[in-house]
């Protein structure tokens, strides 16, 4: 389950450099146009490319990573795990419904600041930033908590 959150933590640095750009922005630092190109250079962004999921460049890695956690550790789970992890793995799989559809959401937001680098457009790529920094905190933070134990104990390997 520690191998887990050491995963999640790559994430979490893309997070917190987002959140620096964003920072650098609303100082005047950095320029708006500079958020699309960033968000592409992530590593979630660069690998999405080879995956062609929904959700376009932007989530290659958690994508991938989501994608594992459904198809391989989640079954090893719910196998092993009996119904007492369903409702847990449920709300996982819709989070990362939801995570995706955010990160498209802040794609097209990042796009279209590109193209009117002012104010109202600033602020919706900020609001949909944080909107998924709390997602993905979130559920990291769930699914840290909730899956520690059973991937230990049930000897499901990360």
């Amino acid at each position: 389950g520690r191998r887990l959150a050491a995963i999640h933590d790559m994430y979490r640095a893309e997070l917190d450099g987002v959140a620096r750009l964003l920072a650098q922005i609303r100082a005047r630092v950095a320029q708006p146009g500079e958020l699309a190109p960033a968000l592409a250079g992530t590593q979630l962004a660069r690998n999405m490319a080879m995956f062609g999921t929904a959700c376009g460049r932007d989530c290659a890695l958690l994508q991938n990573h989501h994608d594992i956690e459904e198809q391989w550790m989640f079954p090893a789970l719910s196998s092993a795990g009996g119904a007492a992890l369903a409702p847990v793995i449920a709300r996982l799989m819709a989070e990362h419904r939801l995570i995706h559809a955010l990160i498209g959401d802040l794609h097209r937001a990042a796009e279209a600041l590109v193209v009117d680098p002012g104010a109202a457009a600033f602020a919706r790529c900020a609001e949909g930033f944080a909107a998924l920094d709390r997602a993905i905190r979130s559920h990291f933070g769930y699914e840290e908590t909730v899956l520690e134990e059973p991937l230990g104990a049930l000897r499901v390997p990360i």
